[in-house]
């Protein structure tokens, strides 16, 4: 029912904890030609869903051609059109106020932004710009201009250096952030990186106790951004249908991306998979959510 389409390969930032630059060499965008002939092949073979992919989605462009939000025009007028379009691993600093409005028109609301920490002084260690207060202001313009969007982040814990109160104040920030989701990352040293070779070097169960703590406060925060949908009504793509009305489908609503976030448990009519109905959100568990149904939507 998905299909992932690269858009760009490879990074130019150098992070201090990340390897992907030494194992991939420098950023490289896909070129929109084969982009597109990407996407047309998994819909023609029966994908409803696109998702965009790269190490940094959101700075694919291709010289005159243009950018991300021709990229995105072009992709929903295919024939046959996609449900869905969803964009992962924006970049921070790339998410300005034209590519929140290119997905407000093409894009289902959903930011998928990895800020792997809050700490001004982590960030600086890790090579990347931005503070808490900064990125709570991103995700103010998130929201301004995708009301409702599900925002999807990545944490980073234990870095070289990482003080008691600097995790605490990551805590904080996680806690006024209103995420739908984030993974959380127990700092893991990587050959040829510059993390690998700084002071302050944290034991590994100092790093497991705050990725625990981290978590524990992710899925509080988060749970409260699922039960708000309860009671909402939202279109569900179903992945695993029910050839009666009593039977469990299962699906997807567009604020859930696959294999990483939860589903929708779905009852109240017989559906087929790839199926888009229409559903009222009736309950959660954890990240998952459950829903009757009302119609066929799309």
């Amino acid at each position: 029912m998905h299909s992932f389409v690269k858009i760009s390969d490879g990074c130019d930032r150098r992070c201090a904890f990340c390897a992907i630059p030494l194992i991939k060499g420098k950023y490289e965008a896909c070129v929109a030609d084969d982009v597109l002939a990407s996407a047309r092949a998994a819909l023609a073979g029966g994908a409803r869903e696109l998702i965009l992919v790269g190490q940094d989605t959101s700075r694919w462009r291709q010289g005159e051609w243009g950018g991300l939000e021709r990229l995105l025009a072009e992709l929903t007028a295919l024939e046959p059109a996609p449900l869905w379009i969803r964009l992962l691993y924006l970049q921070p600093e790339g998410v300005d106020d034209l590519l929140l409005e290119a997905l407000a028109r093409y894009a289902v609301p959903y930011v998928d932004v990895p800020l792997q920490h809050a700490a001004g002084g982590v960030l600086q260690r890790m090579r990347r710009s931005g503070d808490g207060d900064a990125y709570l202001r991103l995700l103010e313009r998130i929201r301004s201009h995708l009301p409702g969007a599900a925002v999807r982040s990545t944490f980073i814990a234990g870095f070289p250096g990482e003080t008691e109160d600097e995790f605490d104040e990551l805590l904080g920030f996680v806690e006024a952030a209103g995420l739908a989701a984030a993974g959380v990352f127990p700092y893991d040293p990587q050959d040829g990186t510059l993390g690998a070779t700084l002071p302050g070097q944290i034991d590994a169960e100092t790093i497991l106790e705050r990725c625990a703590r981290l978590g524990g406060v992710i899925d509080d925060v988060a749970g409260r951004y699922w039960e708000g949908l309860v009671g909402t009504s939202v279109e569900v793509l179903v992945e695993r249908g029910s050839r009666s009305s009593h039977g469990t489908a299962l699906g997807r609503c567009a604020v859930q991306a696959p294999d990483i976030d939860g589903r929708v448990l779905l009852s109240g009519g017989p559906t087929k998979r790839g199926d888009c109905v229409s559903c009222t959100v009736t309950g959660t568990a954890g990240y998952d959510m459950e829903a009757t149904l009302e119609g066929r939507a799309r």
